[in-house]
């Protein structure tokens, strides 16, 4: 499973429970959090800064895209035919319009269009691409609970601010580099 992103909020919890799932995971991060990421079950890092993994890997599973752009599209060069990209910095896709949105025609055609590129690449490589649309799961929320609790998955937080520091929070945040959660206490 190739993770882009691993080293931020997001990433940080899906290494983890890609690798209690099972699957060997490789992700993308700083030099200042392939540490991090390598302690959370990243078996392998490659550094986005001088380094391209679509240069480095090929025939995965699966891609949790969680930096969009041009990473998204990188994800489909390395999987194996019949493999899928899940991301949720790209682009929604129709499906996820009609189905996690329940939009209208107009709607889904917008992003029908506004999807044109990934969709030419999904073809182009025989693989499949979803976007994840969060949906609130008290089942879900009880699974990560226990998982928390029990010690398997490990919360990382990078920085707290107070809520009246929520400007410089956002700006901070705003600057890409964030290693775990950001947190605004109240």
């Amino acid at each position: 499973m190739f993770i882009s992103g691993g080293a931020g909020g997001v990433g940080t919890l899906a290494i983890q429970l890609a690798a209690w799932l099972g699957a060997k995971v490789v992700t993308t991060a700083s030099p200042r959090g392939e540490e991090l990421v390598r302690c959370l079950g990243a078996e392998t890092v490659i550094d986005y800064r001088t380094q391209k993994f679509k240069d480095r890997l090929s025939g995965y599973g699966g891609a949790f895209d969680l930096t969009g752009g041009q990473d998204l599209i990188d994800s489909f060069a390395i999987l194996k035919r019949g493999a899928k990209t899940v991301s949720v910095a790209g682009i929604p896709d129709a499906t996820t319009a009609r189905v996690d949105l329940d939009a209208g025609p107009l709607v889904t055609a917008a992003l029908t269009v506004a999807s044109a590129k990934i969709r030419r690449a999904v073809r182009r490589k025989g693989v499949g691409y979803r976007y994840l649309f969060m949906h609130p799961s008290g089942a879900d929320l009880e699974v990560l609970a226990e998982l928390v609790d029990k010690g398997t998955l490990e919360t990382v937080t990078d920085r707290v601010f107070l809520f009246e520091q929520i400007a410089e929070a956002f700006a901070y945040l705003e600057q890409g580099h964030a290693k775990g959660k950001v947190v605004v206490q109240m």
